[in-house]
């Protein structure tokens, strides 16, 4: 008998393997010789078992993934099509592929806001947090400015430098809802089904979809970031590489930037809130 714990990584991350031989041999009316034990005892148990990587691996992970997340993110725009349908499924399936690509050296979280609120429930330390974060910003810089070596300069233009921006005519209120509602699914998603769960080979398919259906109901709002990361860069580049007379006319460029930090953070509070209020499987606070 095989027993799988999840100790807190995304996709598989993190997972420790136990073979146990009990004596059960049929006794319907027997537990097995597990289950009379402590979740530390197995655990402490399992951890000679446990292929784990170092935080400079898990950081060069997430360093590479985000970074792959934005040049996808951001070089589709340029393929034309529908804007927002192509968008959705172009970083869905994206996400779908780094994650089960990654998922197994840092837990693939691919985003800040993910972090943040795995952080906020306990499933990783906060020195490790602060670490991924860096790495994934650092990534999102470096994704941003692959874009701009990639295209040539009216290209570039015309994809606002790969940038998240609100639809014409919507304000910073519509654009921070709709931030912080579409973050918070996309963190209950990651929770439910990577985090706290045995059952997580499914998950990057789960949160891939999760993707494309929240960019279908908020990307012409404010773009569906929902991930600081996928934010920071283009911007960042798009400052340095685009004429003033371009980047002033790129609808609310920084004036609205900081729904795509204040709008994650918030929906990602949010869903450790809920997820510790209700789901969580230890400590949770309403039994």
């Amino acid at each position: 008998m095989v027993i799988k714990v999840n100790n807190g990584g995304l996709y598989g991350a993190d997972v420790f393997e136990m073979k146990t031989f009990g004596k059960y041999r049929g006794e319907m009316n027997k537990r097995p010789d597990f289950e009379q034990k402590s979740d530390s005892d197995i655990v402490s148990k399992m951890i000679e078992d446990e292929k784990d990587y170092s935080i400079y691996s898990k950081c060069a992970a997430e360093f590479i993934a985000v970074l792959l997340f934005v040049y996808i993110g951001s070089m589709q725009a340029a393929g034309g099509g529908d804007g927002v349908l192509h968008a959705a499924f172009a970083h869905g399936v994206a996400i779908f592929v780094l994650a089960a690509t990654f998922g197994g050296v840092s837990g693939a979280h691919i985003n800040p806001a993910v972090t943040f609120g795995i952080a906020l429930v306990g499933r990783i330390s906060p020195i490790h947090a602060v670490c991924y974060i860096a790495s994934q910003l650092l990534g999102s810089v470096f994704g941003a400015l692959l874009v701009r070596i990639s295209l040539h300069y009216k290209a570039y233009f015309v994809i606002g430098a790969g940038a998240t921006l609100c639809g014409r005519g919507v304000g910073w209120q519509e654009g921070l809802t709709a931030e912080i509602v579409t973050t918070y699914i996309l963190v209950q998603t990651v929770l439910l089904c990577a985090v706290d769960t045995d059952k997580n080979r499914l998950a990057p398919l789960a949160i891939g979809f999760s993707l494309i259906i929240e960019i279908l109901a908020a990307g012409a709002i404010s773009g569906a970031s929902m991930n600081p990361a996928r934010s920071f860069g283009p911007n960042i580049m798009g400052q340095f590489f685009l004429k003033p007379e371009n980047l002033n006319s790129l609808y609310m460029f920084w004036n609205y930037h900081w729904i795509y930090y204040v709008g994650p953070v918030i929906g990602a509070f949010i869903a450790a809130g809920v997820y510790r209020l209700f789901f969580a499987r230890d400590y949770r606070v309403l039994a």
